[in-house]
């Protein structure tokens, strides 16, 4: 679980995006529901012990190609939250019309206890649920991604500003398809033409952007002038994606490299959300480096 530092540009606080709350669907209340029992698990339970009780059996983690979470969480020590205190809230998201997938983002904080000099570190974590056949939602990827101080947001809990969302009946597996084409079209689009032109031709302008040491960058402009900046030489592979029945919203990853003077390499994680039109959109993009 990648909600903090250590195991897990300048960000915009825009107003507007308040203005433009748009109603909760009741799958998505629910969904924050869980995460915030997640999150109070976490108290009585420790970090690791409530990790395994809200992670689907399936859960992936990166090194960066995908292994199994939960195998990954096994083999460490359990800790107490009066040793590591970790606390997080889900702030925005959003959730599939077919109600089986979702995602939120919120902030975090991470503080070892055990250390007299410890300092919070703070964070902000991104999540994709997937429904299980019996009803309860269970965490499929978590990614986070360190700040430099604590990650600002909207108040209250706000369903993630998009326009008229997809709604035509399409078979899932053709939906998963045409995820997988945008990703590996975005990818070859940033070998082309560099990071920030093919950002910008898939994002919103609430578009979310999770980077190591760097308040999210918020929104298509945002984006687009952080990694004009810090990631002019980044080059990515596609490894795989998968969109909820109803082919309105989907999930990719794959490993990605940066060059230069600062090299870098790990895995991504986007989330997409598809339009009326049914182009895809990167609503949330985060970069997990393995090279630390």
């Amino acid at each position: 679980m990648k909600r903090w530092t250590i195991t897990l540009g300048a960000a915009l606080f825009i107003t507007t995006l308040v203005t433009a709350q748009q109603p909760v669907p009741a799958d998505l209340e629910a969904l924050a529901d869980t995460e915030r029992a997640f999150a109070k698990a976490a108290v009585s339970k420790g970090i690791r012990d409530s990790f395994l009780e809200y992670f689907d059996d399936e859960a992936i983690a990166f090194g960066p190609a995908p292994t199994s979470a939960k195998a990954r969480l096994r083999a460490g020590p359990g800790r107490p939250f009066s040793e590591h205190e970790l606390i997080w809230e889900p702030r925005t998201g959003d959730v599939a019309a077919s109600g089986e997938l979702g995602w939120l983002t919120g902030p975090s904080t991470f503080t070892d206890r055990t250390d007299p000099k410890g300092q919070p570190r703070y964070g902000n974590y991104l999540s994709v649920w997937r429904r299980q056949p019996g009803g309860a939602w269970r965490v499929f990827i978590d990614v986070g991604a360190d700040a430099p101080q604590p990650v600002p947001f909207a108040p209250g809990f706000t369903r993630f500003p998009f326009g008229a969302r997809y709604a035509r009946t399409e078979d899932p597996a053709a939906s998963a398809a045409s995820l997988l084409s945008a990703d590996r079209a975005l990818n070859a689009r940033i070998a082309a033409a560099g990071a920030a032109t093919a950002y910008a031709e898939v994002t919103t302008d609430a578009s979310r952007f999770h980077r190591r040491g760097f308040l999210p960058s918020i929104g298509r402009s945002a984006a687009e002038k952080w990694t004009a900046q810090n990631a002019s030489s980044m080059t990515a592979s596609t490894g795989a994606a998968d969109a909820a029945r109803s082919g309105d919203l989907g999930y990719s990853y794959g490993t990605y490299q940066l060059s230069g003077t600062k090299p870098e390499s790990g895995a991504y994680v986007r989330v997409w959300t598809r339009d009326a039109s049914g182009k895809w959109f990167v609503v949330a993009d985060v970069t997990q480096p393995v090279n630390r």
